[in-house]
């Protein structure tokens, strides 16, 4: 079954991207949520073969549980995607509301790396020195829109605010990735978040640079959908 939704997901995906780069918007809308809907099912199934197939025990609370927490979260994280994706598309329908649709699409995926960041804590530990990371690479980021003369303009306090947001997750990803040695999970959420923080970087130069040339658009779709699936099959490796 999982290998029948990441074939679905790759098909799907691909179509995406076609419709995209044919600069079919309506079309690539319906199939961009639909992409998203698969790496949700993809975490779905990953969470339906823990329960039922494994030997665990799910009695605790909620909020005394790890597993359950990590689970949790990590679904948030998903449905923020998902939810966050449509938003950001929307802006090519009503122009002249783009950097409100931006906007509030940022919110959103902020949200979900909140959750990612509350997942990968209660389920071991928060690690401090991934907010240096964060740190370090809002400075790179300031330092990179000035070379490349990125202009943020309303966007500015947010854009930044979401790269420390996003960057502390990945920072989190890599340590306790290698906390845990490089486990299953570990490398799969870690890898996962690599590619995320990597498509937003990408976005940035087609967002606030009008970047037209496809290849930025595949780069961006191909390491963002990467992120995602990734981080819905970590839970597989438990």
């Amino acid at each position: 079954m999982l290998y029948f939704l990441l074939i679905l997901f790759l098909l799907v995906w691909g179509i995406f991207i076609y419709h995209v780069i044919r600069n079919k918007r309506l079309e690539g809308f319906f199939y961009k949520g639909f992409s998203s809907l698969l790496f949700i099912l993809i975490y779905s199934y990953g969470l339906y073969d823990y329960v039922i197939n494994k030997d665990n025990d799910l009695q605790l609370l909620l909020l005394e549980y790890k597993y359950i927490r990590l689970f949790v979260f990590l679904g948030l994280g998903l449905v923020c995607g998902l939810i966050g994706d449509l938003f950001l598309e929307v802006q090519y329908f009503y122009n002249k509301k783009k950097f409100y649709q931006i906007n509030q699409g940022m919110i959103v995926f902020l949200l979900g790396h909140i959750f990612y960041i509350l997942g990968m804590s209660f389920f071991m530990s928060f690690s401090y020195w991934s907010l240096l990371v964060g740190a370090i690479m809002t400075g790179v980021v300031y330092l990179g829109s000035k070379l490349m003369k990125i202009q943020f303009g309303k966007l500015a306090s947010m854009s930044y605010i979401y790269t420390f947001v996003i960057f502390t997750m990945v920072g989190l990803a890599v340590i306790k990735a290698f906390e845990l040695n490089f486990s299953g999970f570990s490398l799969s959420f870690m890898l996962g978040a690599i590619f995320f923080g990597i498509s937003d970087l990408v976005l940035a130069p087609i967002y606030f640079q009008e970047k037209s040339n496809p290849v930025f658009a595949i780069i961006n779709l191909s390491t963002y959908y990467l992120g995602q699936v990734l981080i819905a099959l970590s839970i597989s490796f438990l």
